[in-house]
């Protein structure tokens, strides 16, 4: 587990109405901006950045709806949440970046260099690379039934911790959590992302299907083998890997045995495959 770690203040911005969070931890080289996956924020990104920014200007964004990004009543969708990522590149005066998706944000990434090809240089899926509308799992862990609000910041950290592996564990997850919850006057705290609040986003997810052929940038998959997953899911994560490399028009794939937050319990590999690719 990594000891303390510093990361940059926090920064906000107004995009369409919206005031954003965002993170820069600054650097010389070209822009790289990260997108976090569903139920996360800039934050998660806060042992990855630091040995990126040698090489590279490194910026994450908090989507709609999380963390210190304010609360919407619209606009949860992936090709919505692309249009935030083109407007920050825009009021930062970034004409082109490379672009690294999370998760959902693999997403993310997907719709804003198939719709804006000239702002994109080069992707990279940090196990985001699915066709999240084809997949089997009739539920997920961000649907199940969780409460809205907690007696104690301790409970929520407790029940965090409970739907994620302990290898993750440490100070990026830490400055997650402690942006997603409103603390109230009793000492209990709400959670911004609860079941309820995450569910348009879910149904988004639910409903996307990535435009491969439509993406001319070289493209990178990095995709996770750490759970061992057996049956209709894993027949479906491999249909995913196959259809990116096939419809990809320069596509380049690596598959690491961990979790679904590689660049965090595998951060060095990460690393080493991003710098490769994106030299």
């Amino acid at each position: 587990m990594p000891g303390r770690i510093d990361i940059p203040s926090d920064q906000f911005v107004i995009l369409d109405g919206v005031r954003f969070h965002y993170l820069d931890w600054g650097g010389n080289g070209d822009p790289l901006l990260l997108l976090a996956g569903l139920g996360c924020t800039a934050h998660i990104f806060a042992e990855l950045s630091p040995h990126l920014s040698d090489q590279f200007r490194v910026i994450a964004l908090t989507r709609r709806g999380h963390g210190l990004t304010d609360q919407v009543q619209s606009g949860h969708g992936l090709a919505d949440a692309a249009e935030d990522a083109r407007r920050l590149l825009d009021s930062l005066g970034i004409d082109r970046a490379h672009v690294v998706g999370h998760s959902m944000g693999g997403g993310e990434v997907s719709a804003l260099a198939a719709r804006h090809p000239g702002r994109v240089a080069k992707v990279v899926y940090l196990d985001g690379a699915y066709d999240w509308a084809d997949n089997p799992t009739p539920e997920w862990a961000e649907e199940a039934a969780s409460p809205d609000r907690f007696p104690t910041y301790g409970d929520y950290v407790d029940f965090v911790h409970s739907l994620l592996p302990e290898d993750i564990r440490g100070p990026a997850l830490d400055a997650v959590m402690r942006t997603s919850v409103d603390t109230q006057s009793d000492g209990s705290v709400v959670d911004k992302c609860s079941a309820a609040a995450c569910a348009p986003f879910v149904q988004a997810l639910k409903a996307f299907r990535h435009p491969y052929s439509d993406i001319s940038a070289p493209a990178l998959a990095i995709y996770s083998r750490g759970d061992e997953r057996e049956g209709p899911e894993a027949t479906w994560r491999a249909a995913c890997r196959d259809r990116f490399a096939a419809e990809t028009a320069n596509a380049h794939v690596i598959e690491l045995q961990a979790s679904h937050y590689l660049f965090i319990d595998h951060r060095d590999d990460v690393l080493a495959a991003m710098r490769a690719f994106l030299a």
